[in-house]
């Protein structure tokens, strides 16, 4: 036990090290959805409120996505001591990149009944470039993948030892669950089907499985009252794509029946689904959101989806207690990110990646052939080494990535902070993302300055709102150059019809790439 705890030590270190690394480099900028938990856990430490004013709300509205909160009520903490910034709000899933090993650790030891399990488990999970750059983000997906391991290590602990409070335990590990990501409702049914089909084999009383069903059935009750659009405009048949796609279909002929929004939505569906399993996704390709991928990068490596069939082979040819748990677990983890009508998502479907390194250490260790283990090995190493070295070195310096990651908006906010007092009007552009939040975020706006001022415009077709205006700031490009007191930012495309000298225009880039080009008429 002493050296099995040193070994997940030094493996904590590692996760921690991939958490750290060159973190003020890669990833090239701070998201809008980042800084939004970061402020968001600012007003409820200053005011208990969110940003638009609601008290301890069950759901941020954010901008109008409706995020989950359970992550801004978590760094609250981190923001008390250090304060609102980029580091702080990153905090928690730095903290949780030391505890997760011990999490798979002991959640592969529950399903195996050996420390080895774990332990290889602990560090194909702490190298997995999927897992940790996301980790490096201020993002609950990691947050929440964190809680569903925990969760279901705390279930199969309630299964084998009967003590209260592992069941106490679990129940709590739900409820933290069910406020942490949009996929977590997803998983909330699937631990409710368990608690069904084992209190069916007599492991549970009647009494534990009503208490789970109205525990669970009441933590559905904040998207019946709230309804959040965003949520309900990602889902596949709401998409007006999919909507002029059998329009055409049936004009060219096709039978209703046959060509509707389901049928073919589904369809679609079904497609993307087996897409989470193929190489292409696992192996080379990833999810075409930059911020979360990139070519270059390996979700994970081939020998890892080679040992997922190995994995897989000696479970089953083991017969291995927990076989069929873990196979539903892989069948259910890309649900949530196929019924979505956008591009497939390593975010969506993180826990399938999980679970991917639990099998694929099961059959790591069951190989016994010592030549193949090494061929095994030394392929991990090099594929490994290669995505964290993009990573590292390659992805923050190219174009797609900087962009999409929204680089040079604190630059831009450190420009307004220093002419605040001398300019009147700040005309800011909301192309890409919401501009609004980096200036509450940068500037540390008082929230309770702010939630007077809040105003989130209705839904786009994508589920979100803009703010269009607070204090100084109007986010839109109206360009007047002879406005006075008056300060322009924009892309440097919403400058091609303004005729204006560039040498009177300041230029924030990165590299040769231009981000903000800022006019100011004094």
């Amino acid at each position: 036990m002493k050296k099995t705890f040193i070994i997940l030590i030094i493996i904590s270190f590692i996760s921690l090290f991939f958490n750290l690394h060159k973190k003020n480099v890669s990833p090239p900028g701070f998201s809008a959805d980042e800084a939004a938990f970061g402020y968001n856990a600012y007003s409820l430490l200053k005011t208990g409120r969110d940003e638009y004013g609601t008290f301890m709300p069950l759901r941020l509205k954010s901008f109008g996505d409706y995020k989950m909160p359970l992550y801004s009520y978590l760094s609250i903490p981190f923001i008390a001591f250090g304060g609102l910034n980029e580091t702080t709000t990153r905090a928690l899933n730095t903290f949780l990149s030391i505890l997760f090993p011990f999490i798979i650790f002991a959640l592969a030891k529950q399903l195996f009944k050996k420390d080895r399990y774990g332990v290889v488990a602990a560090l194909l999970f702490s190298l997995t470039p999927a897992i940790q750059t996301i980790g490096r983000q201020a993002h609950e997906a990691y947050l929440t993948v964190f809680l569903i391991c925990l969760s279901l290590w705390l279930f199969l602990k309630s299964l084998s030892i009967q003590q209260p409070i592992y069941k106490i335990s679990f129940i709590l590990s739900l409820f933290l669950l069910s406020y942490g990501y949009q996929f977590s409702r997803l998983w909330l049914m699937f631990f409710l089907f368990l608690t069904v089909f084992y209190t069916i084999k007599r492991k549970f009383s009647f009494k534990y499985l009503l208490t789970c069903l109205i525990f669970i059935l009441f933590l559905f009750i904040p998207d019946i009252v709230i309804k959040p659009t965003r949520v309900g405009n990602l889902l596949f048949l709401n998409n007006i794509g999919l909507g002029l796609q059998t329009a055409e279909l049936r004009n060219e002929g096709g039978r209703r029946f046959l060509y509707n929004k389901l049928t073919v939505g589904l369809k679609d569906s079904i497609y993307k689904y087996f897409t989470h399993y193929s190489p292409q996704f696992l192996v080379s390709q990833g999810d075409d959101n930059r911020r979360f991928n990139y070519p270059g990068i390996s979700p994970i490596t081939i020998s890892e989806y080679l040992l997922i069939f190995i994995g897989l082979y000696y479970l089953f040819k083991d017969k291995q207690k927990f076989r069929h748990l873990l196979l539903i677990c892989l069948i259910i983890s890309p649900i949530a990110s196929s019924l979505a009508w956008i591009d497939i998502s390593v975010a969506r479907s993180l826990p399938l990646i999980v679970f991917i390194s639990i099998i694929s250490a099961y059959g790591f260790i069951r190989i016994k052939n010592k030549l193949f283990l090494a061929v095994i090995v030394i392929i991990y190493s090099i594929f490994c080494f290669y995505s964290w070295d993009f990573y590292f070195n390659h992805y923050p310096k190219r174009a797609a990535a900087i962009r999409s990651w929204q680089y040079g908006n604190w630059r831009m906010v450190n420009f307004v902070k220093n002419n605040y007092d001398k300019c009147d009007r700040f005309y800011i552009t909301k192309k890409n993302g919401q501009p609004y939040i980096f200036l509450l975020f940068y500037l540390n706006y008082s929230p309770e300055k702010y939630q007077k001022q809040a105003k989130l415009s209705p839904p786009d077709e994508f589920g979100f709102g803009q703010v269009e205006r607070f204090d100084k700031f109007i986010f839109q490009f109206q360009f007047n150059p002879s406005a006075q007191k008056t300060v322009f930012i924009g892309y440097p495309d919403d400058f091609n019809q303004t005729l204006i000298d560039q040498n009177k225009i300041k230029k924030i880039k990165i590299g040769t790439e231009e981000i903000f080009w800022i006019y100011e008429n004094p």
